[in-house]
């Protein structure tokens, strides 16, 4: 199954603009590289539904879009909220820059 994410930056780190991206039904996401340094995301809400349908969403090739730039990546880890299940956040590892 082929996933594509469309990602944006994002300039604002901590818990209160997690806080207020996922207010906006964004939510606030890690792309860690091979080499060199994490770079700050955040996903649409639509673009999250996308991983709902799927059983084992670690081993899933991924492709995210960040602005001209197409990455293959693969989810690292998914935060939840500890009584609620909802996603807080995600981390992505790139696998390689395509």
């Amino acid at each position: 199954m082929n996933i594509v994410f469309i990602a944006h930056f994002r300039n604002k780190y901590g818990t209160r603009s997690s806080k207020v991206l996922r207010n906006k039904k964004q939510y606030p996401c890690i792309l860690y590289p091979v080499n060199g340094m994490s770079v700050p995301i955040y996903l649409k809400e639509n673009e999250i539904f996308k991983l709902k349908d799927i059983k084992n969403i670690y081993s899933e090739h991924i492709t995210i879009i960040l602005n001209t730039n197409k990455y293959l990546s693969q989810i690292k880890e998914v935060q939840r909220h500890a009584f609620k299940s909802n996603i807080l956040h995600i981390d992505f590892f790139i696998k390689k820059q395509l």
